[in-house]
């Protein structure tokens, strides 16, 4: 099969959850069909990913986004979101690729670029929903006042429009969980929908010695990706005093790019109070995360925004890492309180478990037992590319 792969970000290195699906699926479709590759970086060392790339791809068209300005408002009729993706270069690339490469199917990921499949009419269009947007859309609404709320309804009401539009035209649609899955097929009751979770790799999943620090808590997320951000403020202005007082020697591991300047923009005190605090190590982008992992005792995944399946999750579960999160960070997984991993919301009830994790080693060891076993059975990226090629596939048939 001739697959044609239309993506928002370049996926190697991955350096978040996104990346690292995406590269997972297309070594994988690679290796046994023909690939190429249109897309967008977001920085120019970004580009330093384009040669791994062009070994696993037939071509390879990336281009640096330059948003150029434009007269958006709150009367404008496609969500910003999707609007930041347009591109008159990009739709050149994708034609004289498609023209060359003659793809069988095109995979947008994410649905904002769903917007570039009317530029290839006539072929068979896949779309993965790397998360609902205006799922994650209306659950900013709540998190605002005044003027914001009644533009963050806006917004949710075009992105709701838009992504309706993307999930009844697409011929097959490729969502993260069962549970965005029933989300997708409410507003597209005809789409046929495949889910494929995150996943690991094979070697992630074998059973090893880990030697954490006591009393480490690790933190990992891009922070570009605002619920991530605004995870981190919520962990380190409401939580980590609570974890502190009651575990006086915790100290709180930050990994992720671009840490403290994307911090910066949610919560302008916190980088320096961060930066100056003996108990924080702000490690930015870690190159190495299964060894960081090996190395803490707990993880804390303290998500209140966004949709989708927390990627950061599956890992720590993979590798035997004792995970406290909330009920959206465990959202769209096959995971339960006490048997996999620990959940609570509120920033003391979310202390409290974090404490009581890092107090108790058998409670550790049985939830990294149960974890990595999660892992192992339902997020092995070996089976869940299968999945997206049969996905593929039906698009093509349902196509004809």
């Amino acid at each position: 099969m001739r697959i044609l792969l239309v993506s928002p970000f370049m996926p190697y290195p991955p350096i978040a959850g996104g990346h690292a699906q995406v590269w997972a699926w297309l070594r994988r479709l690679a290796a046994k069909h023909e690939v190429s590759f249109v897309g967008f970086y977001e920085r120019a060392g970004d580009a330093d990913g384009l040669e791994e790339l062009k070994r696993h791809c037939r071509q390879v068209r990336a281009r640096l986004r330059c948003p150029t300005p434009h007269a958006y408002s709150s009367l404008a009729q496609a969500p910003f979101w999707v609007t930041e993706f347009s591109s008159s270069e990009l739709t050149r690339d994708l034609r004289e690729v498609a023209a060359s490469f003659q793809p069988e199917v095109a995979l947008f990921v994410s649905t904002h670029m769903a917007q570039y499949r009317r530029r290839l009419p006539g072929l068979a269009a896949a779309v993965a929903a790397l998360e609902v947007g205006f799922v994650a859309y209306r659950r900013r609404i709540a998190m605002l006042r005044g003027f914001a709320r009644f533009r963050a309804r806006l917004d949710w009401l075009r992105m709701l429009r838009y992504e309706t539009a993307v999930f009844r035209k697409a011929d097959r649609i490729i969502a993260v969980s069962d549970e965005d899955a029933r989300t997708i097929r409410a507003v597209a009751p005809r789409v046929r929908v495949t889910a494929v979770p995150p996943g690991v790799d094979a070697d992630r999943l074998l059973p090893r010695e880990r030697g954490p620090v006591p009393g480490t808590v690790l933190f990992v997320g891009h922070m570009e990706h605002l619920p991530n951000a605004d995870a981190l403020a919520f962990l380190y202005r409401d939580i980590w005093p609570r974890v502190r007082s009651a575990h006086p020697r915790a100290r709180l591991l930050v990994a992720g790019g671009e840490a403290l300047e994307e911090l910066r923009r949610i919560a302008p005190d916190l980088p320096a109070r961060m930066a100056a605090d003996a108990t924080v190590d702000v490690l930015g982008f870690v190159s190495d995360l299964p060894a960081l992992m090996d190395r803490t005792a707990v993880t804390a995944a303290p998500i209140r925004l966004g949709g989708g399946v927390r990627n950061k999750v599956i890992e720590a579960l993979a590798s035997g890492l004792p995970v406290v999160t909330t009920r959206r960070g465990a959202e769209g997984l096959s995971v339960a309180h006490e048997r996999e991993l620990l959940i609570a919301d509120g920033a003391e009830a979310f202390a409290g478990q974090l404490v009581r994790l890092l107090s108790d080693a058998e409670l550790q060891a049985r939830l990294a037992s149960a974890g990595r076993e999660l892992a192992a059975r339902e997020h092995n990226n070996d089976r869940l590319a299968r999945r997206v090629y049969h996905a593929l596939a039906e698009a093509v048939g349902a196509h004809e």
